[in-house]
């Protein structure tokens, strides 16, 4: 009987010992790359990542579009694959992308945008930064759930900053959704979005907010050497498009707010609040 009864204990200490060392959100018995191996082998990190994803479900429950949203976490987990090659970086990486889904799915404007900035390897301490042979990671991608950085203008002027309340974000967006800026930077008035026609990656479009004339909200957009003017009223389900200089009633083009197309999106943007009026004609 206690023959059997050490036997049956040496059993469960083989299989205990033969088990991964940490849990993750992943199977650690099929980690391939070294950033997983490394996740699975540290309790912190592995602590962090059940963590992740536990947030990610919540944002993703409450994401406006769920495929665009998960198309954008594969973007924020290539980025950590290709750049984070340490634990400082990856312990970075967890708590600003936990950070980051948290305030999307708490649908808190004020909480994203209080958000500290991403640590550089500057930032980190001495002992915890690789070796200068390490390559220096690119710039993460921007979450669209996030208000991007706005850099200071020269002049000093301070970037603006809504910090809607609760109930203002009620007001002016649907049961259960944020509004969210789309532009990725802004100066003295103007603001920059990414042109999905602009071939070139990375290429802006410049849109300049005037306000609202006669029940219309005004706004004009370069991109290149022309010129575009949206217009549009009421609930904004429509959109005029006049290339300058036109003739309003031979030259619009009338096209529904799809709520995806960069005229809509910017649009909706100002229609949210979110593009302060120009003062520069």
């Amino acid at each position: 009987m206690k023959t059997s009864f050490l036997r049956a204990a040496l059993a469960a200490q083989c299989l205990i010992a033969s088990a991964p060392l940490f849990a993750a959100s992943f199977d650690c018995a099929r980690a391939g790359s070294a950033n997983e191996k490394t996740i699975c082998a540290d309790p912190e990190l592995s602590a962090l990542d059940d963590r992740l994803g536990k947030a990610y479900r919540q944002a993703r429950l409450r994401a406006a579009d769920r495929r665009a949203f998960s198309a954008d976490s594969d973007k924020q987990w290539r980025w950590r694959e290709q750049n984070c090659h340490d634990r400082a970086c990856l312990l970075d990486w967890y708590r600003r992308r936990e950070g980051e889904l948290q305030a999307l799915a708490q649908g808190s404007i004020d909480q994203a945008a209080s958000l500290p900035a991403r640590a550089t390897r500057a930032s980190l301490p001495a002992a915890a930064v690789m070796p200068s042979a390490a390559p220096t990671p690119a710039p993460a991608p921007a979450l669209a759930a996030v208000i991007p950085a706005l850099a200071t203008p020269a002049n000093g002027a301070v970037p603006l900053r809504l910090n809607l309340s609760a109930s203002q974000v009620a007001g002016i967006a649907p049961a259960g959704a944020a509004p969210w800026p789309h532009y990725v930077r802004v100066d003295q008035g103007e603001y920059f979005y990414e042109d999905p026609q602009g071939g070139a990656r990375g290429k802006l479009v410049a849109a300049r907010y005037y306000g609202i004339e006669n029940g219309q909200y005004i706004i004009e957009v370069n991109r290149g050497s022309d010129v575009l003017r949206y217009t549009c009223s009421a609930d904004c389900a429509y959109i005029g498009q006049l290339a300058l200089p036109g003739d309003v009633e031979k030259d619009m083009v009338i096209v529904r707010n799809d709520r995806n197309s960069l005229p809509s999106i910017i649009v909706n943007d100002a229609v949210n609040g979110l593009l302060a009026q120009s003062r520069v004609r």
